[in-house]
């Protein structure tokens, strides 16, 4: 008698964290003025217990940064580094924030594959997440104990599955899609983020912020072919 086969699910939520912001050093980046956090692009425990983060974010003033961050007594070091005249990356390696310690350890509980980057939205940071069904079911319990929790999409995990377009959440897809038929691609543009956003049900930013992310996320796919 064969045994019911239980597939692997993806999926993504986004996780808005009491004030906006993780304890410690994402506090102090949330708080620093001139500073918007776009990403976390690694996050792991070091073997001294301590937390190691690659932040990417826009800064008006990379000196704001390097005070704020000698100020905060839980890093232990940091460095700076400028990219393109847009991204400031923030290497930080810190004391471990309990809420974000504790985020971690669900993952690590539930042996859930957590895809980076952590990108920041209005509406909190967006974690992609893979793993059984009851897995994913029984962290989403825990997790939502600690955070305010939205899932944004579920599907199929299909690992060796290729293509610029595989990269693309289904909301980013809806958004592409719509841009290209409204004419945003045309030359002149013949549409516009107001109109865009109409279509998807959602405020302007947050058809630019999907368009942003789906056109990065096919560059790179193209790029990394």
């Amino acid at each position: 008698m064969g045994g019911e086969r239980r597939g692997m699910k993806v999926t993504e939520v986004t996780l808005d964290p009491p004030g906006g912001a993780f304890p410690g050093v994402d506090s102090t980046l949330a708080e620093t003025a001139g500073v918007t956090r776009d990403a976390v692009l690694n996050l792991e425990w070091m073997d001294d217990g301590g937390l190691s983060a690659l932040y990417r974010i826009v800064a008006e003033d990379a000196g704001a940064v390097e005070t704020a961050l000698d100020g905060d007594e839980t890093v232990r070091k940091y460095e700076l580094i400028e990219m393109d005249g847009e991204w400031l990356f923030v290497f930080v390696h810190a004391d471990r924030s309990d809420l974000m310690g504790e985020l971690l350890d669900i993952a690590d509980e539930y042996t859930l594959l957590v895809d980076g980057p952590y990108e920041w939205t209005e509406a909190g940071v967006t974690i992609t997440i893979a793993g059984r069904t009851e897995d994913i079911q029984q962290a989403h319990g825990r997790i939502s104990g600690q955070f305010d929790l939205t899932i944004d999409w579920l599907g199929d995990y299909e690992p060796g599955h290729s293509g610029p377009l595989a990269q693309l959440t289904d909301r980013q897809r809806e958004a592409l899609e719509t841009a290209f038929e409204l004419g945003f691609y045309q030359s002149p543009r013949a549409t516009s983020y107001e109109e865009i956003a109409t279509e998807l049900d959602c405020v302007p930013s947050a058809a630019n912020d999907l368009l942003r992310r789906a056109e990065a996320a096919l560059v790179a796919a193209v790029l990394d072919a």
